[in-house]
This record gives structure tokens, C-alpha cells and sequence, in this order.
């Protein structure tokens, strides 16, 4: 054999040439080699064939009929966990419900989900995988998905009949776990309120439920608008028909609701006062609710702005240390923009984007980060409390995690949205150095490390009535609301009036709030024509 390139003569045994070193055989190459190939082989094919066999052993979930049970090995194969340590605490049936639990982690807490129009037990929740391998999630909760398909398109009676069912799935989880969470959407919400109701009609004979947190998204509490909306007669495909029964039930649904809770909310006799009392400490206070800016779907009012129930508006009033109660997202902080190219590109309209896009996890990449639903989820139920002092060191550090989540934020709209925060600081920085620009050192350098550290400390308290100011330019909130109220007579008085306050207006170092904001901010540097001057605060002091 001759070399094709050289011509030179080539041994009978060997692939290559040893004069220009190029390979003459490939037969003869595999052949010197052929046990490592060999093995090569062997091992692609051990994993292929058992990635096969693993799928034929499994039962195909898509395949399966509703309410059938569904192994453990198709359930996280659908799920897509690899982590092998879940397993299915109860049987799975599925469009019913699915109780996860870890092996490891073995949580003493468990979170409940429950449904709304779109989707159903699972798939409303997007890809739950994302909380599943959260840490902050699965070292803390069990996971249960709930779903109620008789009760989303039957009457009136089918809805009482599930509420009671799942009164009875919470009172047996309440056998096995120290607290539990509900998180809602849509008419779960509405479900989840039925049975909190239920129970406390039934106080003393039945003790409220160990609740941690209600959260519910986007619950409807005034009115719903289903019949109109040709995305849902899309998404519910054969039920579709009965779109104007599904609409007219719900109203009847939320009426009775109402009328109990208004019934329950003024007692008339010691006992209702007392079911009162329970209920507001045990469900109450720990009811938290998110609603979306341009949800045509629930709680629409006739201009298309969002409206809430006063039966809510007063339940968020509740004081809370953390987060807001009662939160409005805006539109253009969950992907409103890139909806609207998207349907200016396709000439499509989808009015239940924003009432479906707040519970889809892994969609919302076009979200502000701390508008996801984990993140808004985890604001609120945090890690539940184990005791006392757990529960102090719990506060301190979600305190210490709202602080930085508050200057990570800042910083990702600075670097994303609007850089004219940067020039704010560094009008900040300007000013502080000015002050100090005559002070010798070394005394200079720790007087501006204070002042600014003192700015700064300002801008993150009026972030609060920055966000109240908020609610009140959406409509949300009154002017004349009790805590505007409150903020305006002592709070923004004591601080502006103070020689730090003076300082930042005389710099302008308020103008980025808005007009109105910037309004009460002067106003209440102005004493009170009546009022005794009280001594201010020197800057630099703590």
C-alpha cells in the first residue's frame, strides 16, 4: 500500500505514513484501537438503553386519565426534578392533588396552593421545579398543589361541596405539620376564603386553622368578567360553552361570600364578637394580597382601573412590620412592555396576561427581579417561626434582607432604567463634600461617612410614603387616608423640619420623588404658625 499523498510504501500493518505522517487507513486506525472503541460504544449505549427503559417503565402523565394515580417516578420525571430525594407523601391522582415532601429536608411547615380560571393544579404555577430547588422554599415547606376542576365549572352546591373537602384536606394537614400556608389565584382565592370563612362560623366548636399566611394573587372581591374574554374560551377549550354558567355561578359564588364575611366582620351578639376576634387574629392578620395593574379579568372597574372590595381595603389596614398588605404590580414591571410589542408585532390582544403572568414561574424574565413570584412570595411568607426568639432573629433579618434587597434594587434600576439615579447620588456626594469641604482632616472624612450614611437612612424611610404616594396617584389610596394622614401631621413634620431636613431641600436632594411628594415634603419643613419650635437634630449626629 502507497501513501495517496507521498506515494511513499506503506507496511501492511500500519495507518500511517511515516514520511508525512498523514493517516492512510482509518480501517487499520480503528483496528490498533478497536477495544477502546469498543468501549466507547458500550458505554453510550449502557445510558441510552437505560434512559429508555426508565421511559417505559414510567407511565406517560399526558397519557393518563383525570384522577388516575400517578407513580412517584412519572411524577418527577413530569416535574422535571432530578433530585430523587422528593417523593409523594400521599397518593398522587392526578388534576386532584400532589403532596410533595424530601426526604432530607423533612419540613415541619407545608405550603398549600390552590388555583384559578387558567391552568390547573400545577400548570397554573408555571414550572414549580423553581421552587422546589429553592433553598429558601424546600429546607422550610412541604409542597401541596390543589386542584377543584368540579367546583371551577359546576354550581353553587359543587363549590360549598369543595370547600368543604378542602377544610377537610387542611384540618388533616394539620396533623402532620407545625403551620401551613395558603397561596391562591384568581377563584382559589375566592375557594380559600369560602372555607376560612366556613371555619370561623364554626367557632369554638372548631378551632381556627394553624395558619402561617394567606397570599393570595390576583383574587376576584367585586365582580369578574369571564364571558368576554375570548382568551379564556382559548384556554378552556370543551368548557367553553359553559363560560356564561362559570360566570354567573362565581358572582352567586362571591355574593354569598361577602355577605358572610360582612356578617362575620359585625357580630351583633358576645359569641360573634368572639368568632370575630379569632378570625382577625388567626386569618386576618396574616392576609396578604396582590393585584395587577390592567387585569381585565377580576375586580374591573367600569374605566378599566382595578378596584378592591372595602371588606379588603379594611382587612389590609391591619398593621404588619414587613411588606404591604394590599400590593397593586405595576404593568410595566411585569413585562408589560414586551406584551404590548408582542401585540402590536402579531395583532393579538391577550386581557389576561396580567391576571395569568403573575403566578407563571419561569415567564416572567421580562419582570422587575423583586416583582417574581418567588421573590414576592418569599417576602411574605419568609421562614415560619419556630419560637419566640426565632421568630425576633426572623424580623431583624428580614429587616437587614429588606435593606438590601432595597440597594440591590436601586442599584439594577440605576444600571437598566434610569440613570438619572446615578446623577442623584452623585448630586448627593456633591453636597455632603460641599458641607464639609473647609473641615480639616481627619474629623472630615468621618463627618461625610455620617451625613451620607444619614441621607441614605432618609431616602430608605420615605420609600414608605414613596410607596403611598404611589398608591395614592393610581387611586388606590384616598388623600385623606389615615395613613397619609398620619405621615403628614408627625412623621414628615418631624424629619423635615429637623436641620437635615432643611439641608437636603436647600441642596435638592428631594426633587426625584414626584411633584405631589415633593409638595408635602416642603410643606411640612413650614413650623405651624402655633406650634413651639422644638429643637432640631444637628447633622452628623445620630
Amino acid at each position: 500500500m502507497k501513501c495517496p499523498a507521498c506515494c511513499t510504501e506503506i507496511d501492511d500493518r500500519s495507518y500511517r505514513c511515516k514520511e508525512c505522517r498523514r493517516v492512510c487507513s482509518y480501517r487499520r486506525l480503528c483496528w490498533r484501537y478497536r477495544y477502546i472503541v469498543l468501549i466507547l460504544v458500550a458505554l453510550i449505549a449502557f445510558w441510552a438503553v437505560k434512559g429508555i427503559a426508565a421511559r417505559w417503565v414510567a407511565n406517560d402523565y399526558d397519557n393518563l386519565a383525570d384522577g388516575a394515580l400517578v407513580s412517584d417516578a412519572t411524577t418527577l420525571s413530569w416535574l422535571g426534578l432530578k433530585d430523587t430525594g422528593w417523593f409523594c407523601a400521599e397518593p398522587h391522582f392526578k388534576g386532584r392533588i400532589l403532596h410533595l415532601r424530601h426526604k432530607l429536608f423533612q419540613a415541619k411547615d407545608v405550603i398549600v396552593f390552590v388555583h384559578g380560571f387558567i391552568g390547573d393544579y400545577v400548570n397554573t404555577w408555571g414550572k414549580p421545579k423553581l421552587l422546589l430547588e429553592d433553598p429558601r422554599f424546600n429546607r422550610n415547606y412541604d409542597f401541596v398543589f390543589y386542584g377543584f376542576k368540579t367546583a371551577l365549572f359546576g354550581d353553587v352546591p359543587a363549590f360549598d361541596e369543595e370547600a368543604a373537602q378542602l377544610d377537610r384536606t387542611l384540618s388533616h394537614l394539620e396533623q402532620d405539620y407545625n403551620s401551613i400556608t395558603i397561596v391562591t389565584h384568581s377563584k382559589g382565592g375566592l375557594l380559600a376564603m369560602r372555607t376560612l370563612v366556613n371555619r370561623a362560623r364554626e367557632f369554638p366548636g372548631k378551632q381556627p386553622y394553624k395558619l402561617h399566611r394567606v397570599v393570595m394573587f390576583t383574587p376576584l372581591t367585586e365582580n369578574v368578567s369571564l364571558a368576554q374574554q375570548a382568551e379564556f374560551v382559548r384556554l378552556l377549550g370543551k368548557e367553553s360553552k359553559d363560560i356564561a354558567q362559570m360566570q354567573a355561578s362565581t358572582y352567586s359564588e362571591l355574593g354569598r361570600v361577602k355577605e358572610d364575611l360582612k356578617e362575620l366582620l359585625n357580630p351583633q351578639d358576645p359569641l360573634g364578637q368572639a368568632r370575630k376576634e379569632a378570625f382577625m387574629k388567626d386569618v386576618a392578620e396574616h392576609l396578604y394580597i396582590l393585584n395587577a395593574e390592567r387585569d381585565e379579568v377580576v375586580d374591573v372597574g367600569p374605566n378599566g382601573e382595578k378596584i378592591v372590595s372595602e371588606a379588603v381595603r379594611q382587612l389590609s389596614d391591619i398593621p404588619t412590620l414587613g411588606v404591604p398588605r394590599l400590593l397593586t404590580l405595576r404593568y410595566s414591571d411585569i413585562g408589560g412592555s414586551q406584551e404590548d410589542a408582542r401585540e402590536r408585532r402579531n395583532g393579538a390582544r391577550d386581557p389576561a396576561y396580567a391576571h395569568g403572568i403573575v403566578v407563571k414561574l419561569g415567564s416572567q424574565d421580562a419582570f422587575a427581579f423583586f416583582d417574581r413570584f418567588e421573590e414576592l412570595l418569599f417576602d411574605r411568607i419568609g421562614v415560619p417561626p419556630r419560637n419566640l426568639a426565632s421568630n425576633i432573629d426572623q424580623i431583624r433579618q428580614s429587616t437587614h434582607d429588606r435593606i438590601e434587597d432595597t440597594i440591590f434594587d436601586m442599584n439594577k434600576f440605576v444600571m437598566e432604567k434610569n440613570p438619572m439615579v446615578g446623577l442623584a447620588w452623585k448630586d448627593i456626594s456633591d453636597a455632603v463634600q460641599a458641607r464639609f469641604k473647609n473641615m480639616p482632616e481627619p474629623g472630615r472624612t468621618k463627618q461625610v461617612e455620617e451625613l451620607t450614611k444619614q441621607t441614605y437612612y432618609v431616602y430608605i424611610f420615605l420609600s414608605l410614603y414613596a410607596r403611598m404616594d404611589g398608591l395614592r396617584s393610581r387611586g388606590i389610596l384616598s388623600p385623606s387616608d389615615d395613613m397619609i394622614v398620619t405621615w403628614k401631621r408627625s412623621w414628615l413634620p418631624n424629619l423635615m423640619q429637623s436641620e437635615l431636613g432643611h439641608w437636603m431641600l436647600d441642596n435638592n436632594l428631594m426633587e426625584y420623588y414626584s411633584e405631589t411628594m415633593v409638595r408635602d415634603l416642603r410643606e411640612a419643613a413650614v413650623p405651624a404658625a402655633s406650634a413651639t419650635p422644638q429643637p432640631s437634630p444637628q447633622v452628623g449626629t445620630n
